[in-house]
């Protein structure tokens, strides 16, 4: 399976059409983000199942997602999402593109046949304490609380949102499998500016468990003011230091103020 992605290649190719056409690496990138819109038009809307033991833990965490997106959008254009707890008599009547299972605290494996009938992409959200056992095939993530998860799916929707038109391939996404036991977490960061930004991520980078090289996401989010220099300086300085290659996504809006990074990384347990 291919990454998600087409790499440094597809950076530096869409970087040279953009100079070719006389945009300016340092003034900020409106015509990206009017290009950005545009295609997001032609994406289809995404059907995403938030699932969990209870209807209230579900609604919750849909409520979160859904409160963190709205600092910057009315509501999604390019997802729709249906909360649902397995104490419902009822169950969905469709397939879903994206599943999560939110498996809180619970020793007991999840109900990977259940979830498995009711889509694709399936992701397995446990919390760092976990004793739960990594399942193969499984997008399993590891999170230090409820609100890091929350944080990080509502600011990975909105770069599908709001996104420019380089970085994720979101249908390969959707095909992707991760690195054969492998465990999800995301380290994220913010500062004023791209540098102090970076710092901050660096400095919460775990140097006794390094890294899987292999389908790294770093989401990159910004204001208005935000400039292609800063996407290249960001990307190139994180891959040097870190010594890997990332899928890219930003989204920028004007709500936000300085820079945010949140890199997802995969390790072994």
């Amino acid at each position: 399976m291919h990454k998600p992605h087409s790499g440094n290649s597809g950076l530096r190719e869409y970087l040279y059409y953009l100079l070719n056409q006389g945009e300016s690496l340092e003034s900020p990138h409106n015509a990206t983000i009017q290009a950005g819109a545009q295609k997001s038009r032609y994406l289809d809307v995404k059907e995403v199942g938030l699932i969990a033991s209870t209807q209230a833990e579900a609604d919750r965490l849909n409520e979160r997602i859904a409160r963190a997106m709205r600092k910057h959008i009315s509501r999604p254009a390019r997802q729709r999402f249906t909360a649902y707890g397995l104490d419902q008599a009822w169950r969905p009547q469709h397939l879903f593109d994206e599943l999560h299972w939110f498996h809180g605290l619970s020793t007991c494996p999840p109900p990977q046949e259940l979830l498995q009938s009711l889509g694709s992409s399936l992701h397995i959200h446990l919390y760092e304490h976990s004793e739960t056992k990594l399942h193969p095939g499984l997008r399993t993530f590891h999170w230090k609380s409820e609100k890091d998860l929350t944080d990080f799916w509502a600011s990975l929707y909105l770069s599908r949102e709001l996104g420019w038109p380089s970085g994720l391939d979101w249908e390969s996404y959707c095909r992707w499998q991760p690195p054969i036991e492998c465990i999800a977490t995301v380290i994220s960061g913010w500062g004023s500016t791209p540098k102090a930004t970076l710092e901050a991520l660096l400095a919460s980078v775990d140097a006794t468990n390094p890294i899987h090289s292999e389908g790294e996401i770093l989401i990159i989010e910004g204001g208005m003011d935000t400039c292609l220099g800063d996407y290249v300086a960001i990307v190139r300085a994180l891959e040097r230091s870190l010594e890997l290659e990332c899928i890219t996504t930003i989204w920028v809006s004007p709500n936000y103020s300085g820079f945010g990074l949140k890199l997802l990384t995969f390790r072994h347990p």
